[in-house]
């Protein structure tokens, strides 16, 4: 950016209100093994430490969502996800941490789904959140509905459950609509992605390691997002590229332009990404959405054992074996640099699905039984 721009930006932030919920900045830590089996220097961003639950990428979002809800005097906080989602948790949590009460509508997208606390709804039963189950089940399933349908149809599905318990909720509560501030996709907002453009500014100030890449997770799309403006304002020469954890609607990217678009708007400056600045990977999405793999699970087991770094299945795990397969058909030199951001959602490593896999396939059982019998 030109010496106007960055003051321009300078003058309209501070109308931006930010909460301080995390523990920054979080450390660069080089993987030292990794790096010398992939013949370059690969470096983790743990913001799987940033000190509220579990940590991960989502709060730094909610700095500057709750911070908006705040500032509209908002005394309950809405928000959705899949049953195991981390930002709904997350949001739950930071609501809780801040006094303000949280309804949080999951998700049922699998039939027969086991109805057991696990992961993330373990620890959503323990903050006390009210929880709303939204069965839509039949609608993800349905082998003859796009990946966009079955979007559209499930976000309906959860509007039309929003909406009647919302109602039922406020009468209750002596709550009116001004009252309620709703967290829309996953905290990826104009408002939310702010924390990532935050975040690469952290990365340029607390390291003189120039970065070939810079990998994050893509998902909702508002990591990738924050992540993509935030190396074209703070590390230019950085190229960001997004590894997504499940199918990918073919508007995503359209979806990420816009709202990096309403960003710069918001922040007061040029918007200095293009169509042709969007790069996300779809190596790793492998059998779907936080469905355990042999490939996720093998990378989980390096990075732990390697480097003593426990990733997840959902998200982080998937964002490293992205990352690690394009770095090797890339050829990088031994001295590139390339950072990946760990965005959290360790919980995801207990959720039940998870834990069968585990059990179903570990000799650790087996020994038990063998050393029991």
């Amino acid at each position: 950016m030109t010496a106007g721009s960055n003051n321009r930006r300078g003058q309209n932030m501070h109308t931006l209100t930010k909460m301080n919920l995390t523990l920054k900045p979080t450390p660069i830590q080089r993987l030292n093994r990794i790096s010398e089996e992939y013949g370059c220097n690969i470096f983790l961003k743990r913001d799987d430490l940033l000190g509220v639950g579990f940590g991960g990428n989502k709060l730094r979002k909610l700095e500057y969502i709750l911070a908006d809800a705040q500032k509209k005097k908002a005394k309950v906080i809405v928000a959705s996800g899949s049953l195991q989602t981390n930002h709904g948790m997350l949001t739950a949590l930071s609501a809780s941490k801040t006094g303000m009460q949280c309804v949080l509508f999951l998700l049922i997208e699998e039939s027969g789904e086991e109805q057991y606390l696990s992961g993330n709804l373990l620890l959503d039963d323990y903050i006390g959140c009210e929880i709303v189950f939204v069965d839509v089940a039949d609608i993800m399933e349905d082998p003859e509905l796009t990946v966009s349908e079955k979007d559209r149809r499930s976000q309906e599905a959860l509007d039309e459950a929003v909406s009647r318990k919302m109602t039922v909720y406020m009468k209750e509560h002596q709550y009116t609509e001004k009252d309620v501030y709703y967290v829309r996709s996953a905290g990826s907002t104009p408002v939310g992605i702010c924390g990532y453009v935050d975040c690469v500014k952290e990365i340029a100030e607390q390291t003189q390691v120039k970065f070939k890449y810079i990998f994050s997770g893509n998902g909702s799309g508002g990591t990738y997002g924050g992540t993509l403006l935030g190396t074209k304002l703070y590390m230019p020469d950085t190229i960001a590229v997004g590894v997504g954890i499940e199918e990918m609607n073919p508007g995503k990217p359209q979806f990420i332009l816009d709202l990096i678009a309403k960003t710069t708007d918001l922040l007061g400056c040029p918007n200095p990404v293009g169509k042709e600045d969007i790069r996300i990977l779809q190596n790793s999405v492998n059998l779907g959405y936080a469905i355990p793999d042999e490939k996720t699970m093998h990378v989980i087991e390096t990075i732990a054992r390697y480097e003593g770094v426990f990733l997840d299945p959902v998200y982080s795990g998937k964002i490293v074996n992205g990352a690690l397969k394009y770095i090797k058909d890339q050829k990088l030199h031994q001295d590139d640099n390339v950072l990946i951001i760990h965005s959290g959602g360790t919980p995801g490593i207990f959720n039940n699905n998870m834990v069968r896999y585990r059990n179903d396939r570990s000799q650790i059982i087996d020994r038990w039984k063998n050393d029991t019998n």
